[in-house]
């Protein structure tokens, strides 16, 4: 294996180069050599478990010197590394792509803080998928099950290229399906918020400001959805991503008790501006519908 060298003095105006480059650090040793590559490159997030997962990544030709950041608005249409991963030839880097896609959190006992007027309510630990659920991982459910596909696909395939952003066109139904066949179910609506708010009663996950683009809101320009980790200064104080904007997230919570029937929705979407995408953001809709700017994420 190649010696540990600085990534500033190997990478070059060449795109080649700089391939080469990322290639011999992620098949390296060194683990220095790791923690450049992912301040470099990586936006989601890594965690030991996924060391192997992210050398690979990282090693394989998925378009990661051409990724942009997401800062300056209108960003257009993006495709993460992540997503040429989820469609490459090679089922190791699909498996590693997966890997980091079913990430999930231990989010602990302890009180949160609902809604404007910061009504305090005791929650008991759970755990919650650090990211909404991605095209691609919709799609192995529906391969392994034979359930209906969302209306926009065809033949079972989802658009070209976004497997990690969120799926869309999902009810409520579809969303406790996917749930049950991964041993998981919904979060209810104060685990949803408590996952966002952490322990204080900010409006935002990282705070009361909108300094920058942290989310996918109609602000960012993107024109629809995101993939999943593209906000890492948007992550809530637990370690979730996407908790605001890009799609609205289906709970377990009924709008109404004693007509059950509209389930409550949280988080704002892309096609909805900052006041519609906060902390203390909801909507319902009937258990059937579906909509393309409504997903969800699971939780246990």
């Amino acid at each position: 294996m190649p010696e540990f060298i600085k990534l500033e003095t190997l990478i070059e105006d060449n795109g080649t180069d700089r391939r080469k480059a990322r290639v011999a650090l992620a098949q390296s040793d060194d683990p220095e050599a790791l923690q450049q590559l992912l301040k470099q490159y990586w936006t989601w997030h890594f965690e030991k478990s996924l060391t192997e997962a992210a050398r690979l990544l990282l090693a394989t030709n998925l378009g990661w010197e051409r990724m942009r950041p997401l800062t300056t608005p209108p960003i257009g249409e993006i495709i993460s590394p992540l997503g040429h991963a989820l469609n490459h030839t090679d089922q190791n880097v699909r498996d590693a792509a997966f890997q980091v896609l079913d990430s999930m959190v231990d989010i602990p006992t302890g009180e949160v803080l609902i809604g404007e007027e910061l009504t305090s309510l005791w929650v008991e630990e759970f755990q919650i998928a650090r990211y909404p659920v991605t095209n691609a991982q919709y799609q192995r459910f529906i391969q392994e099950t034979g359930h209906r596909q969302p209306q926009s696909w065809e033949d079972g395939a989802y658009p070209e290229k976004k497997g990690d952003h969120p799926v869309t066109e999902v009810s409520c139904e579809d969303a406790e399906a996917y749930a049950a066949w991964t041993g998981c179910r919904l979060p209810a609506f104060e685990e949803w918020e408590r996952t966002a708010r952490g322990d204080h009663g900010d409006i935002f996950p990282w705070g009361n400001e909108i300094d920058k683009p942290r989310c996918n809101t109609v602000e960012l320009g993107a024109g629809g959805t995101t993939p999943v980790g593209a906000f890492p200064d948007g992550v809530s104080p637990f370690g979730c991503y996407d908790m605001l904007g890009n799609v609205w997230e289906w709970t377990s919570t009924w709008y109404d008790e004693d007509n059950p029937h509209f389930r409550v929705v949280r988080g704002g979407a892309w096609y909805y501006n900052h006041d519609y995408s906060t902390c203390t953001s909801y909507d319902f809709f009937s258990k059937e519908y579906t909509e393309f700017v409504i997903g969800f994420r699971i939780a246990r």
